[in-house]
């Protein structure tokens, strides 16, 4: 796989380059339908390599689906993830979306490489974006929506958004309107006739491939990777849903950093009195 620079150098378009923590960055082409036609199967040969390094499977054919439908066409904003080291570790995009009447970011395939997952690296860069998109939002209601078998992306949004605003839901049945909103995108995504509305369940939306993950992650919340464990094939997804509000969201950002920073400060401290 090239480095970053090696492969971005001859675009036509540059990306904007976004901090994140632990010396990575964020590149990101917004919209990124504008790169050139070579430029475009150069970023899928790339994503190509570096998905099949964090799923721990083939992602070829995936990608070969991805891109004749025009993947990088249709996405509102497109990231890679970069390190200190030029080579990239990770990638995400979104679409935003109207669902039943409320403005959805739909968060298209994302991952980063195995050593990298549960750092905050990706969380770093869905709080930037997110910031943007609610302000954008102003005092609506925004959904945040992917497709996805991992309970660690479950437990992302989880976080941010609560319990009773994360669907499907632990505990509670899915409302009518969100169950709508899950029935346009499933339309959208092409797999209108394998959603079970009820309970967000893709069956089979990974059925052009053996599995996503060679090994099925896990998070730190027994009760969720129970959920997944219970409800999935390793060939089906559920389209979880979350709600988020400016207020709150930026309530749990500001919050998340202020403890980064807190934990940052007390460990430079221990440091300095060793």
């Amino acid at each position: 796989m090239p480095s970053f620079s090696a492969l971005v150098r001859p675009f036509n378009i540059k990306p904007t380059l976004l901090p994140l923590s632990r010396g990575y960055r964020g590149a990101c082409w917004a919209p990124p339908f504008a790169l050139d036609a070579s430029h475009k199967q150069a970023i899928y040969g790339a994503l190509r390599e570096v998905s099949t390094l964090a799923f721990g499977a083939d992602m070829a054919p995936y990608w070969r689906d991805r891109s004749l439908d025009g993947y990088l066409d249709k996405l509102t904003r497109f990231y890679f993830i970069h390190g200190a080291d030029d080579r990239i570790v990770g990638w995400t995009g979104y679409h935003r979306l109207m669902l039943a009447g409320q403005t959805c970011l739909y968060l298209d395939s994302t991952g980063v490489l195995p050593e990298l997952q549960n750092t905050g690296i990706m969380t770093g860069l869905f709080s930037q974006f997110l910031l943007v998109e609610l302000l954008r939002a102003g005092p609506r209601d925004l959904y945040v929506a992917m497709r996805t078998e991992n309970p660690v992306v479950y437990q992302s949004f989880y976080k941010v958004a609560g319990e009773h605003n994360t669907f499907p839901s632990l505990s509670m049945p899915v409302p009518d309107k969100v169950q709508e909103m899950g029935r346009q995108l499933a339309a959208w995504l092409k797999q209108g006739d394998k959603l079970e509305a009820p309970s967000l369940r893709v069956k089979g939306a990974y059925d052009n491939l053996d599995a996503l993950y060679g090994e099925l992650p896990t998070c730190d919340d027994d009760n969720i990777n129970r959920y997944f464990r219970q409800h999935l094939r390793p060939v089906d997804a559920f389209l979880v849903l979350a709600r988020l509000s400016l207020p709150g969201t930026l309530f749990f950002l500001t919050t998340r950093k202020l403890g980064r920073a807190l934990r940052g400060s007390r460990a430079r401290a221990e440091r300095k009195a060793a």
